[in-house]
């Protein structure tokens, strides 16, 4: 059986929206933050292929995902579920979305490269570039919809960048895709 990349499920709680400012736990004192591009699903479906996946959602945006590494790297030597580090409350703060309305747009915005980066005080950090948004999010959601039911509303994350800045309390986020900036939030 071919088995499905590396993924977790958030709680409720963990999304953070309209630009409020995400509080460090108390718990950690190592925290990174790291873009991805949303993805939000907008009927229900599971088993999709990935031909018809591009049916399934209706709008991108930027997601800043935050890790407690310290204790994720506890769990990890544990070999115990990453849930405390990856799924606290505010551990995803989302921005604006980026409305994808017909097929034809869909087409057009499929075929477009993008380029997501993360700025912390005015500095970019991370930077995470999706080539083929079409071709990207029909692997994502083939493989997560062989595992669960998607429903309108639900936000899949993909194309994780590669360097996780660490952030600190006072700190000011900025998440752009391609030039345009969709989330901005303070760390408190």
């Amino acid at each position: 059986m071919n088995v499905c990349p590396r993924m977790w499920m958030k709680a409720d709680s963990s999304l953070l929206t309209h630009g409020k400012p995400m509080f460090k736990p108390d718990f950690t004192t190592e925290m990174s933050a790291v873009p991805y591009m949303a993805l939000r699903i907008s009927r229900m479906g599971k088993s999709i292929p990935a031909r018809f996946a591009h049916r399934y959602y209706d709008a991108v945006g930027v997601a800043v995902d935050f890790t407690a590494e310290d204790v994720l790297r506890q769990l990890q030597s544990k070999g115990e579920p990453w849930d405390m580090a990856k799924s606290f409350d505010g551990a995803v703060c989302l921005g604006d979305w980026q409305e994808l309305r017909d097929e034809e747009t869909r087409w057009e915005v499929s075929a477009n490269a993008f380029s997501l980066s993360l700025f912390i005080n005015g500095t970019k950090r991370s930077t995470l570039c999706i080539n083929d948004l079409k071709a990207e999010a029909g692997i994502v959601i083939e493989q997560v919809s062989r595992f669960f039911t998607l429903r309108q509303g639900d936000i899949l994350l993909m194309g994780q960048a590669e360097r996780r800045p660490l952030v600190e309390i006072d700190d000011h986020i900025e998440g752009i895709l391609n030039e345009r900036r969709l989330t901005k939030f303070n760390v408190k």
